[in-house]
């Protein structure tokens, strides 16, 4: 049996941090435990850790998110991953079937010892591990409630765009990306339908530290191209894609030919670290007109001043449009300001880079 990666949800911050503290005693050696408060932010974490289990405060389950019940969302975005649910109503197991979980688990109410519960959560997730290699098993029942489909996501819709092929077309030696909510699966979305040969690629996503690395590591698995965590001293080659580590800003130096990375800590721009701007203005001064630069989905406006300096040193610039945005901040903020020199979908972006890089 592969090691358990068990993902908790709860906006409680007392019971999150006690139920990962149980799951992390009781849990065979090798496992790992992530957590989350929130929605967003377990959505952002979600596509990095790659669980094999998900734990959720069935309270949550029914918040709306993008317009759908987060549970449905949840089943929609991770078919494959058995979501245990727990809650403090003896009617909440039919509720959280009809929604998409495989279990539900009655929360003791309070002054109720809590070692029982406990114990059945973990016995739980080791079955519903034992399940996760097949398809996830819902309950029968489930097939004759009508249950609400969700909506298909942005990402997953075909797109067409033409894509403007700017003058230094094919003189392109560094790809510059940067993404901030929605970006882990954005990024997903472009990294995976790219091939060689194409010029390095940098990429800040605004991502906590460890869950950097494992979103490249994941990556690294499902492309053509090398994905890797960027560290400083690194030497951005062809076919390489490096991800800002998180918690340190990531620049770029010239190296003779070649370009080198540099990835060290310092103040929160925008209140973030890493910084799509940092990096953006470092790749303007160094790579100039030989960069592309994309900016994909994001809250505020981190990237934009960066871009548009980018796009005044000649570099082509890219921004994700709005209809495929999961937030539309980051991308509208650049194109108000006029550094977008093209809008495209999400999925037209990978053949503009294609096009455009080589």
């Amino acid at each position: 049996m592969q090691d358990l990666r068990v993902f908790v949800i709860d906006n409680s911050i007392m019971f999150q941090n006690t139920l990962v503290q149980e799951l992390n005693k009781r849990l065979p050696s090798g496992s790992l435990v992530e957590h989350a408060g929130l929605p967003a932010e377990a959505m952002e974490k979600l596509s990095a850790f790659n669980p094999n289990v998900i734990i959720l405060n069935f309270a949550l389950g029914s918040l709306l998110v993008q317009q759908e019940k987060f549970l449905p969302l949840l089943v929609q975005k991770f078919p494959n991953i058995p979501i245990v649910t727990y809650g403090i109503l003896d009617s909440g197991q039919q509720a959280a079937q009809i929604l998409g979980a495989s279990h539900y688990l009655k929360k003791p109410s309070i002054g109720q010892p809590m070692e029982p519960f406990f114990e059945k959560i973990v016995n739980t997730l080791l079955l519903a591990q034992g399940k996760s290699s097949a398809a996830v098993t819902r309950d029968p029942r489930k097939a004759a409630t009508p249950v609400p489909s969700p909506a298909p996501t942005p990402v997953s819709k075909p797109q067409t765009s033409f894509v403007t092929l700017p003058a230094n077309s094919g003189n392109i030696d560094l790809i510059a990306m940067g993404a901030s909510t929605g970006g882990t699966e954005a990024l997903s979305a472009v990294i995976t339908r790219l091939k060689p040969p194409l010029p390095g690629i940098v990429i800040v996503q605004h991502i906590p530290p460890m869950f950097s690395r494992l979103f490249a590591e994941r990556l690294n698995t499902e492309c053509k191209l090398t994905i890797k965590e960027a560290a400083s001293g690194d030497v951005v080659l062809p076919n390489h894609v490096y991800i800002a580590p998180g918690a340190k800003h990531m620049t770029i130096s010239r190296m003779g030919t070649h370009y080198m990375l540099e990835c060290k800590p310092g103040p929160p721009v925008h209140s973030v670290c890493p910084s799509v701007d940092v990096l953006f203005d470092s790749v303007a001064d160094v790579a100039g007109r030989h960069a592309l630069g994309i900016i994909l989905t994001g809250i505020g406006k981190d990237g934009a001043a960066g871009l548009l300096k980018m796009r005044q040193k000649g570099a082509p610039t890219i921004g994700q449009d709005a209809a495929t945005s999961t937030v539309y901040g980051m991308p509208k903020s650049a194109f108000e300001m006029g550094a977008v020199e093209q809008q495209l979908p999400l999925l037209s972006i990978p053949d503009a880079i294609h096009k455009i890089a080589k």
